[in-house]
């Protein structure tokens, strides 16, 4: 064997050996409600998020000309409900298949948020409090599968952040942090960041394993 020959085996041996990096297409969310400080804190919490759970995020930009050339623009006034809450409009698992199949990603992404936002009175006087509210699908496009359908889930800015654990954890160990500005903008970002983690939990539960537990020298594990 030559030593091209010799170095192109060792090359696609490597090649192999190395594990096949995940992939998420995420379609540009809808928002409605939101700063523009909350809006690119959701759309970075929803990054990180996938990030966090092992996957690579598709530019926009790409995803975006994919969905374009594929089935066109589409911008409809989104309806609004009883809470004067934005109702997000989402596209068809089959139509988020057939884009992931065609990109060669192993997840789909669409979603959206809207935000209420108001001043309730306390003892002290005026309180800002934020709602959000997300809509959200994920398929895994090699089983075809819908592995998340989560709608209309809310959380508001004064909320405490138990109800989605793996979540939380996942954004404390990257380093997440919110910028804020302006006297709403932190609520928004906080209630958006709450309601994605919630929205995301099921599926995060499901595919982040827990963090392995190191052996003590005399065979001990920590808890």
């Amino acid at each position: 064997m030559s030593l091209m020959q010799q170095t192109t085996a060792v090359e696609g041996a490597q090649q192999a050996a190395r594990p096949k990096i995940k992939t998420v297409a995420v379609l540009p969310w809808s928002y409605q409600g939101g700063t523009d400080t909350a809006v690119k804190t959701a759309d970075e919490t929803v990054t990180a998020l996938f990030s966090g759970a092992g996957y690579a995020v598709v530019p926009k930009a790409v995803t975006r000309e994919y969905w374009t050339d594929m089935f066109g623009e589409r911008r409809r006034e989104l309806p609004f409900d009883e809470d004067d809450r934005a109702v997000t409009e989402l596209p068809s698992a089959r139509e988020m298949l057939r884009l992931g199949r065609a990109m060669g990603v192993d997840l789909v992404c669409a979603g959206g948020a809207s935000w209420h936002t108001r001043s309730i009175w306390v003892s002290l006087g005026p309180k800002t409090k934020a709602t959000c509210t997300v809509d959200m699908v994920i398929i895994d496009v090699a089983k075809a599968e819908v592995v998340l359908d989560a709608r209309r889930v809310s959380a508001d800015s004064h909320k405490r952040e138990t109800t989605a654990e793996t979540a939380a954890a996942l954004l404390i160990h990257i380093g997440f942090t919110a910028v804020s500005g302006g006297p709403k903008t932190p609520h928004q970002q906080r209630s958006a960041r709450l309601a994605i983690g919630e929205a995301m939990e099921p599926w995060l539960q499901a595919v982040v394993r827990p963090a392995p537990r190191k052996i003590e020298g005399d065979g001990r594990v920590q808890p």
